[in-house]
């Protein structure tokens, strides 16, 4: 902690970082879920006998998931150095 550092302000950024990343895991699921929701809707469509559709498009979800992960983390690095 730097020495004009006010305690409360240290308690402030640990809870917006904390609420930050809750808002990151639920965006992830979302994504991830909608994308899985949709694959399973395709292979309906399409009366595919295995789920390749549901996978695709469920492995998708976790890739765009924790692209937005990783560009949310450097966000946060890069502010972080600026203060």
């Amino acid at each position: 902690m730097k020495k004009n550092e006010n305690p409360s302000k240290k308690r402030n950024n640990s809870l917006s970082q904390y609420a930050r990343f809750s808002g990151v895991a639920i965006q992830m699921g979302v994504i991830i879920g909608v994308s899985a929701w949709g694959g399973k809707k395709l292979d309906e469509h399409f009366n595919l006998n295995k789920p390749y559709l549901t996978i695709v498009c469920s492995l998708t979800g976790v890739a765009i998931a924790l692209y937005l992960i990783i560009r949310e983390v450097i966000k946060m690095g890069k502010k972080d150095e600026d203060e």
